[in-house]
């Protein structure tokens, strides 16, 4: 495997410096999409480019997920110490952002009426969107559904891991054709098979939901991490084109193309030669503005931030409304209160438990020490 780089500011060694900057910006796509259907809620009823840009920032985060767990793996790495190193980034932040939402829900009474215990607790495990309801799905805190996707690939990742490790070059190419065309089918099945009508439910759930329809971006991000490991010549695009690409084909598809294959299908191809363009400029140690100290450090936060991004932004939506101000101030006035709230949880619950538990305590001559903060991979939500 190539050496790489060590120079960026916070990236610590074996890293991708310039991953952790998209992760900022996979998580503003995320934002942004939240923030213009508080905005304007007819856009849940009329999605236009607006809300397929969040769905393309997500399946961006399951790509950068499979992507950077692979460049980084471990050789002799065990599953349970990967389960633990993962548990340690995603649960600590989850657990507290979803203690959030329960307290506040029965502050304000409405924990008969929302959606029950049960869903509640489906959620906080992480199994709430292998259930097909609508109650199920929006329990806890609603952006957590994508964890549960990530949880799904962590526990297949000790599997797939050796697999895509054997491919040939030819094998490698074989996969990837294999998993975009799983991409497509899944909605071309959906279409004109499962729901011909295509119903918002059950195809929110089935193609945007459902942990395996996912698996196929997750699978793509590990195909293209092991080409860029082995050395494979992959036609070189800069990170400029690539992302014109990514934006370009979200608003043309938006327009041409039926809801379930903007979900994820027609972005996946454009996504991964993103992340391929970005993770080769760390790769060859050219100059990448990603790597960049505000950058790496906004992508430091990242997964803080899209956790609780919705709860500070819905929240100041209702209280302001309520008071006569327009959604447009509530969404100025919360995002720089999302900034602060994420560097809060990232310092003060997510950095902490990774060094604490990421990795095991050691005896060494009779006594125990805890070893400095473990390799974490980076882009995994």
């Amino acid at each position: 495997m190539r050496q790489l780089p060590r120079s960026a500011p916070g990236s610590g060694p074996g890293r991708l410096p310039s991953l952790t900057g998209l992760r900022f910006a996979a998580a503003g796509g995320v934002v942004f999409t939240h923030c213009a259907l508080l905005s304007d809620p007819h856009l849940a009823a009329d999605p236009g480019p607006q809300v397929w840009v969040g769905a393309s920032a997500v399946s961006l985060f399951f790509i950068l997920s499979g992507y950077v767990l692979t460049l980084s793996a471990r050789p002799a790495d065990t599953a349970r110490s990967f389960w633990r190193r993962r548990a340690a980034k995603i649960l600590p932040n989850h657990v507290l952002t979803w203690c959030v939402v329960v307290v506040a829900l029965v502050c304000a009474g409405d924990a008969a009426t929302g959606s029950g215990p049960a869903a509640h607790l489906a959620s906080l495990f992480l199994v709430h969107t292998w259930v097909p309801s609508l109650r199920y799905l929006s329990a806890g805190n609603p952006v957590c559904w994508s964890l549960a996707a990530e949880v799904f690939f962590y526990l297949l990742f000790p599997v797939l891991r050796p697999w895509v490790e054997r491919l040939s070059r030819r094998g490698l190419l074989t996969a990837a054709g294999t998993a975009v065309a799983l991409a497509w089918l899944w909605p071309l099945l959906y279409t004109q098979v499962i729901s011909p009508e295509q119903a918002f439910f059950p195809g929110y759930w089935l193609l945007y939901m459902l942990p395996p329809a996912r698996l196929p971006e997750f699978v793509l991000g590990m195909l293209a991490a092991r080409f860029a490991a082995t050395g494979v010549r992959l036609p070189h695009l800069g990170v400029l084109p690539a992302a014109l690409g990514v934006l370009s084909t979200v608003v043309v598809n938006s327009a041409v193309l039926p809801h379930p294959y903007l979900y994820a299908a027609s972005t996946v191809v454009p996504l991964v030669v993103l992340v391929h363009a970005v993770a080769q400029r760390d790769l060859e140690n050219r100059p990448s503005l990603l790597r960049s100290r505000p950058l790496v450090a906004l992508g430091e936060i990242s997964y803080a931030m899209y956790l609780v991004h919705l709860l500070v932004l819905g929240g100041l939506s209702v209280s302001l409304t309520a008071l006569g101000w327009g959604r447009l101030w509530a969404v100025l006035a919360g995002l720089p209160l999302v900034l602060l709230a994420s560097w809060l949880l990232y310092a003060g619950v997510e950095r902490p438990c990774v060094r604490r538990f990421s990795a095991p305590r050691v005896v060494s001559q009779g006594r125990h020490r805890s070893p400095g903060r473990a390799p974490v991979g980076r882009g995994s939500v």
